[in-house]
C-alpha cells in the first residue's frame, strides 16, 4: 500500500506532466518512460529540479536492462523531447543541459559507474 507521501508524490509528479493535443501516441508513451522512471527511480518532487545525472540514470538504467524495452536511439528520443518539454513549458522553463554527442555519453556513464 502507498504512504500517503507517495501517494502525493505520484500526483504532484503526474500533476506537472501536461500534454498539448499536438503530442502524438509516440511522445505519450516517451513521457509514460520518463514519468515511471522519474518516480520508480528518483526522489524527484519538482520537474524544475531535473537534472542532468537525472537524465544520464535514465539512459544507464535502459543500458543496464540492454535496451531491451526500448533501443538505444529511442532512449536518446526520449531525452531529447523530455528536455524541449522541460524548457517550453510555461510553468517549467527549466533547462538541462545534456551532451548526447557519443563521446559525451560515454564519458557521462563511466563516470557514474565509476570506470573513470
Amino acid at each position: 500500500m502507498l504512504d500517503v507521501r507517495e501517494c502525493s508524490r505520484y500526483k504532484l509528479l503526474l500533476s506537472q506532466f501536461t500534454l498539448d493535443k499536438e503530442f502524438n501516441i509516440t511522445n505519450v508513451k516517451s513521457f509514460e518512460r520518463i514519468f515511471n522512471f522519474l518516480y520508480e527511480h528518483t526522489n524527484i518532487y519538482y520537474l524544475g529540479f531535473i537534472r542532468e545525472e537525472n537524465l544520464i540514470q535514465y539512459l544507464e538504467y535502459h543500458r543496464t536492462n540492454q535496451f531491451s524495452d526500448i533501443s538505444f536511439i529511442q532512449a536518446i528520443k526520449d531525452v531529447k523531447l523530455f528536455q524541449k518539454y522541460l524548457r517550453n513549458h510555461k510553468q517549467i522553463n527549466h533547462h538541462v543541459h545534456i551532451d548526447l554527442s557519443l563521446n559525451g555519453l560515454i564519458y557521462k556513464m563511466a563516470e557514474t559507474t565509476h570506470l573513470l
